[in-house]
């Protein structure tokens, strides 16, 4: 069986990253390159196509005092056995699930932690290196007090004020919150496009009310505005805040959803990741491979609007002792452009393409221009 390579862009962005590293002593200032082979008993299979965000949430949130805990907190659910967290903002102020009541809307009351499976105190969360941040406690709602309307209480003694979040996630629910973005990633000046639907056994579901923000990298907030559209609503919002990031992190729209499902009411908090860059700079289609087997190389034009250091990665082809083009190696070149007319050089290593067996006419394909100072895929 042939041993098959595919080249993903998680995959290619660690390459890169070693190997600038490891061809640099001390910054980044010159061109730098680097190559990997494609073997002939491979076959090669590369990822170009853009991922488009899909996101589902059966779970939802709230924002509480302490003096709405110990006056009692109204939960719904729409199927047994929801999953409850609760943290603390200050980290510190943990709500132990075994100082906590629950009552069903004219039912029975549960106390201290008695209608709660696998409950999980604020040391046990912390020792078992979940993740979650101090002052986080949890707990799941008992099967057997089915679903519907609750009431949570604490007896605990915690500061009125202090501020509290309650995540309630229904992994046994039919019903889930679906955000789809058009793109995965924005340029200043493009419109961001997010669809929101809510379903249920696969049918559409009656959105009652609906609300959302862009929150940046940093932490920037921006209201946005859903309009209906179909059976949903949507968001088209012209990107033209400034590109507030960190290199690597990624944007976000948090949404908000109320829905009546078979006459009860369900909320649902959903989140979608998307990047937002600036486009700094764009790759020509005049792509020339130049010199003899030993001193190939690639002149790659790069039209650039603001200094930044550049990478372009593409996979070299040569032709075969029947005419057939095939893949030799891919090849990631980095280099430090000026604004205007600029070019980036790629070296092929001679010695791959010597053990490839194949020879000219050789192509550039899958060309791909970066802004190595955005972590943006700019072509």
């Amino acid at each position: 069986m042939k041993n098959i390579v595919l080249i993903t862009s998680t995959t290619l962005a660690l390459v890169l990253s070693s190997a600038v590293n490891a061809n640099t002593n001390t910054r980044n200032t010159d061109a730098a390159s680097y190559s990997f082979s494609i073997g002939a008993d491979s076959k090669f299979a590369i990822t170009q196509s853009q991922h488009i965000p899909a996101t589902q949430s059966r779970e939802y949130s709230l924002d509480v005092n302490g003096q709405s805990l110990q006056r009692g907190v109204s939960l719904t659910t729409s199927a047994p056995g929801a999953l409850v967290r609760i943290s603390a903002a200050d980290g510190r102020s943990a709500v132990e699930p075994q100082m906590m009541n629950i009552s069903q809307k004219g039912g029975k009351s549960f106390a201290k932690g008695s209608g709660f499976d696998m409950l999980v105190d604020s040391n046990s969360m912390q020792a078992q290196g979940i993740g979650f941040q101090r002052g986080t406690t949890g707990f799941k709602l008992a099967d057997e007090l089915g679903k519907g309307e609750f009431t949570l209480q604490t007896n605990q003694k915690i500061n009125p004020n202090g501020k509290y979040l309650i995540n309630v996630f229904e992994k046994n629910s039919d019903t889930a919150l679906y955000l789809k973005s058009k793109s995965g990633s924005y340029f200043k000046g493009e419109t961001l496009k997010v669809d929101a639907q809510v379903f249920d056994q696969g049918q559409a579901q009656t959105i009652r009310n609906i609300k959302g923000q862009l929150v940046s990298p940093t932490g920037q907030s921006y209201p946005v505005i859903f309009k209906k559209s179909g059976d949903g609503y949507q968001v088209k919002m012209p990107m033209k805040m400034a590109v507030d990031n960190v290199p690597g992190a990624l944007w976000e729209l948090h949404t908000e959803v109320k829905a009546h499902v078979n006459g009860k009411l369900v909320q649902r908090n959903g989140r979608v990741p998307f990047s937002y860059d600036q486009m700094t700079a764009s790759a020509g289609s005049n792509v020339q491979v130049v010199g003899g087997d030993k001193n190939l190389k690639a002149m790659v034009p790069v039209s650039v609007k603001k200094d930044s250091r550049f990478e372009v990665r593409g996979v070299l082809y040569g032709t075969d002792k029947v005419g057939n083009m095939k893949p030799i190696m891919v090849t990631h070149t980095a280099d430090n452009l000026s604004r205007g007319a600029g070019q980036i050089t790629m070296e092929f290593d001679s010695s791959i393409l010597a053990k490839s067996g194949l020879s000219a006419p050789y192509e550039l394909r899958n060309v791909e221009l970066r802004d190595q100072s955005q972590m943006a895929i700019l072509k």
